[in-house]
């Protein structure tokens, strides 16, 4: 993925490119959805890819084949540069509860954090980024040019990091960790606070950011949630320097069926909490709690349809572990399922390719009546496994032989 991007208004392309999404959301609602379902519904999905063929969020199988793709910064990208663990929102046609599958119509891909590496703590899995704490868990997946995941980042090392943020604890959980060299921008997401007008300057976590005095970032308010482009360099007070803003949610239309997998920002009960900055009542829903309780804080996976402003959830998951932070995962982390064509296949590494993802199939139980030797590149498999341990790879319990 591209991250040097051209000047100009981030929010106008924002805004046009979410017009061009709803306006293709309005089209297939009219045409009577997906799945032979005939609901004209549209769905929104708001969470980490987690597996490929067509790309899985939130365990729906969306086919981004003609989906418009690009950055929060309205860049177009191409389907070859969807990465596991990258952060995307989805506007789609109805979702089929059944298959769990969607036709998407627009796929947005939003980093959290991009900017020069600080601090690295290898004994609390932590590295600090733009003077956020960014916490390495048992899901987070690393560039395969970084053999030995935290270990090989070193101070001053410019990263992207695609993460699912916590609010309450200003704790970012990667799921991907990228190097980027020379970026023309830093990019951070996070919610402001300590705004002072009259020094030009608020905070967003532990970092103080500042911006000229003929531009006053938009949406700029204690509370906010934004995603900032910043300058590279910092000001001769050590603030870094707001070139744009724009909104870091969305709230989806009324009647789209929602999906959301983040962390609660602020919690008054079971029917009035709020996850990426969508009011959730979960009153009437399936409730799998997984032993934790519900509260600010803790990461949840909602499924729904919206009610004019409030998503009324059918399914309600709590998810990871309450005490470690952000409620990420406990235990071995996030299982991954990839479909497609088998690519670079090394039969000494016994790894090979598919997409844009590396797999070990060192340690996989092939289905019968297929084996390691029928391996090739060309040949069409499907996998499930686990990142490796120093997240560069996805190591395969199964493969099996799609036919």
């Amino acid at each position: 993925m591209n991250s040097q991007h051209d000047d100009g208004s981030s929010v106008a392309r924002w805004a046009k490119g979410l017009l061009a999404g709803l306006l293709a959301l309005v089209a297939v609602a009219c045409g009577g959805g997906v799945g032979g379902q005939g609901t004209g519904t549209f769905g929104y999905s708001n969470g980490a890819i987690t597996g490929f063929g067509s790309i899985v969020v939130n365990g729906v199988h969306f086919d981004e084949s003609t989906a418009r793709i690009h950055d929060a910064d309205g860049n177009t990208l191409s389907r070859d540069t969807l990465r596991l663990g990258m952060t995307v929102e989805i506007q789609s046609g109805a979702i089929d509860n059944t298959a769990l599958t969607a036709t998407a119509q627009d796929v947005n891909v939003i980093s959290d954090l991009l900017g020069p590496v600080s601090a690295v703590d290898l004994t609390a899995s932590t590295m600090t980024v733009l003077g956020q704490t960014v916490r390495i868990t048992a899901s987070t997946l690393f560039d395969s040019s970084l053999a030995g995941g935290l270990s090989a980042i070193s101070l001053g090392q410019k990263v992207e990091v695609y993460a699912i943020f916590d609010p309450v604890n200003t704790v970012y959980a990667a799921r991907l960790v990228l190097p980027r060299s020379n970026p023309d921008h830093y990019t951070l997401r996070g919610v402001v606070s300590g705004w002072n007008s009259a020094q030009r300057q608020f905070q967003m976590g532990p970092a103080t950011l500042t911006y000229a005095a003929d531009a006053v970032p938009a949406g700029l308010a204690n509370g906010a949630t934004l995603r900032l482009r910043l300058s590279t360099q910092a000001d001769g007070s050590g603030r870094w320097v707001v070139t744009t803003a724009q909104p870091a949610t969305y709230l989806p239309a009324d009647g789209t069926e929602a999906e959301i997998e983040a962390v609660v920002s602020s919690y008054t009960s079971l029917s009035s909490f709020v996850v990426a900055g969508v009011t959730v009542d979960a009153s009437a829903a399936q409730l799998n709690a997984n032993g934790l309780t519900l509260a600010a804080g803790v990461r949840v996976e909602v499924e729904g349809r919206m009610q004019g402003t409030v998503l009324k959830a059918t399914k309600l998951e709590l998810k990871g572990s309450e005490d470690s932070a952000g409620g990420d995962d406990s235990g071995s982390g996030q299982e991954f399922e990839l479909s497609g064509l088998i690519s670079g296949l090394d039969t000494t590494a016994q790894t090979f390719v598919i997409r844009t993802q590396t797999v070990s199939y060192a340690q996989a139980s092939f289905e019968p009546p297929g084996t390691a030797a029928n391996l090739a590149n060309g040949v069409k498999v499907e996998v499930k496994g686990m990142r490796s341990s120093d997240g560069t790879l996805v190591t395969a319990s199964e493969v099996k032989f799609d036919n």
